[in-house]
């Protein structure tokens, strides 16, 4: 009788909590926003790993591998900053478009090229800038509407959400990349994340929630010296310092080890295109399971904390994926890899949005957004261990040294500063 009496009682918590989780996703912008954002991201995880496979394929090269996530990601570090003064200056959705019919256009002409059979490396390289450019203006400009169009009081749970969706995504993208790659090839995979940047600009009109950018104090000054303030805001306020720092260190170290998958689909486990796919899945389906326990939690506790403890596992997940003997337990490792990096990723953004006042938010945006511009710094000396001693030993030395960075900033008291108060 008494575990009767319980069962409606438990059914009243997990419904409210699967209410919880969804939360943000009751205002209609953001519905708009994350629906764009969902197909997008399918195609950009599926390009990942058909531009991984083409790459190997056209140099034989795990540096190459490295230099092209050098290509993508570098220009986050140049670019971004003036994404950022954008995304704090002019209409923010008119921003938003632009930058994806940019990469609607990109997608296109790499396709072109693949199925004409005329792509070198070089053109990957060069697109990759360019792409790398487009999403350093448009990442600021939506994570600074974000607040916006949710309110702050949804804010945890609508980046929550959108971590949850983009590793659902990680899963559905590189599976269904191995599934077009076997039909039309990598021109295919690419042909449909067209598609997907059209559906997007398509939603991304309909909003009308976003904001003009905040500030005329912005306005008032110079583009540089817009960036060089908010630059110097970043740097002395201390709590949002740490967590750039908390970003920054394990992205130049660790995050290039995605580069290495097909090397390790390839050469370490002989398991072609397709296993590539249930490389990448796995890491995502780790990811969502993390995503979901962060957003099914109205409130979690000592956030810098859990960041830190998470980016700590992270890093031993690498080492551990590096050095397993077989298939299924790289697999577990990659999955434990994904579900702690999406916690730790999560957080740490939380934290610093929270943190971070309307006037300064697309600048701050940018910044954040820079420290995963730092990942080429670490992708090519690790493309360079690789092409030596093999793609295991670079994965496994940026895990072991994210490691010890995460672990000694737990035990100097850095993740005290997740408890400053957060402004209203």
């Amino acid at each position: 009788m008494a575990s009767l009496a319980l069962a409606p009682r438990m059914r009243e918590r997990f419904s409210g909590s699967l209410s919880h989780t969804f939360d943000s996703l009751r205002v209609r912008d953001y519905r708009l926003l994350f629906q764009g954002n969902a197909v997008t991201s399918v195609g950009f995880w599926m390009q990942q790993a058909a531009l991984g496979w083409l790459v190997l394929d056209l140099t034989n090269s795990p540096f190459y591998l490295g230099l092209a996530s050098f290509a993508r990601q570098f220009p986050m570090m140049v670019v971004s900053p003036f994404g950022g003064v954008l995304a704090d200056r002019v209409d923010r959705r008119r921003l938003m478009v632009i930058t994806q019919v940019v990469q609607l256009v990109l997608c296109l002409v790499l396709s072109a090229l693949v199925f004409s059979h005329l792509v070198n490396i070089w053109h990957i390289l060069a697109i990759s800038v360019l792409f790398g450019c487009a999403t350093s203006v448009y990442v600021p400009a939506r994570q600074a509407a974000i607040p916006g169009i949710v309110g702050r009081e949804r804010l945890g749970n609508a980046l929550a959400i959108y971590s949850m969706s983009l590793n659902a995504r990680r899963i559905l993208g590189p599976s269904l990349a191995g599934v077009m790659m076997g039909w039309s090839g990598v021109g295919g995979c690419l042909a449909l994340q067209s598609v997907g940047y059209l559906w997007a600009t398509v939603n991304t009109f309909q909003i009308s929630a976003v904001e003009q950018g905040h500030g005329t104090r912005s306005g008032a000054q110079g583009v540089l010296q817009n960036i060089t303030d908010g630059l110097r805001f970043c740097m002395r306020t201390r709590p949002i310092f740490i967590q750039l720092l908390i970003a920054a260190v394990p992205s130049i170290l660790a995050y290039s080890y995605t580069q290495f998958l097909p090397a390790f689909a390839r050469d370490v486990y002989g398991i072609g295109p397709g296993g590539l796919g249930v490389l990448m899945a796995s890491m995502g389906l780790g990811a969502l399971l993390g995503s979901i326990w962060i957003a099914a939690r109205k409130r979690i506790e000592r956030k810098s904390l859990v960041t830190l403890v998470c980016a700590f596992g992270f890093g031993l997940s690498l080492c551990g994926f590096a050095a397993a003997p077989w298939l299924p337990l790289a697999l577990c490792f990659l999955a434990l890899a994904g579900a702690t990096s999406s916690i730790y990723t999560t957080l740490n953004g939380t934290i610093i949005q929270e943190l971070a006042p309307d006037e300064y938010r697309g600048r701050v945006a940018s910044v954040y957004m820079m420290t995963w511009g730092m990942m080429p710094l670490g992708a090519v000396p690790a493309g360079a261990i690789a092409e030596v001693w093999g793609a295991p030993a670079a994965v496994f030395l940026g895990g072991a040294v994210c490691a010890l960075f995460t672990g000694a900033m737990l035990f100097t008291g850095a993740r005290s500063s997740g408890r400053v108060p957060v402004p209203a």
